[in-house]
């Protein structure tokens, strides 16, 4: 699996193993919701043997209101679903789980650096 990859707005990032100060949820062949889809509420469901847990100072980097949670997959994978995207499966592992953002045109530097190729 690449370090990177994503689901709609889920942005999931392989990490180096760092130890569970306090799991927010853990599922033995369950599934748990990550996070909601902000444009149509479907869920981004986790499957498998999981560790859920939140550690903001592992996510200091991330902009404010992005960062989702860490997840630890216990058993050789888990799989990543949602109704309007591909599943995704994650190896046994360490992953830090964000949301990202749709970029625009208008977004500053975007829409200078566009306008700079139309002229």
């Amino acid at each position: 699996m690449p370090r990177l990859c994503a689901q709609g707005d889920i942005l999931i990032e392989r990490v180096d193993d760092a130890p569970v100060r306090l799991a927010n949820h853990s599922a033995e062949d369950g599934s748990v919701i990550i996070a909601e889809g902000e444009a149509t509420g479907h869920h981004h469901r986790l499957l498998g043997s999981i560790t859920l847990y939140r550690d903001d100072a592992l996510a200091r980097e991330i902009p404010s209101g992005l960062y989702v949670a860490h997840v630890r997959v216990d058993s050789s994978a888990a799989r990543l679903e949602h109704d309007e995207h591909a599943a995704i499966t994650l190896p046994r592992g360490t992953y830090r789980v964000r949301r990202q953002r749709q970029l625009e045109p208008t977004d500053v530097g975007i829409h200078e650096h566009f306008s700079a190729l139309e002229d």
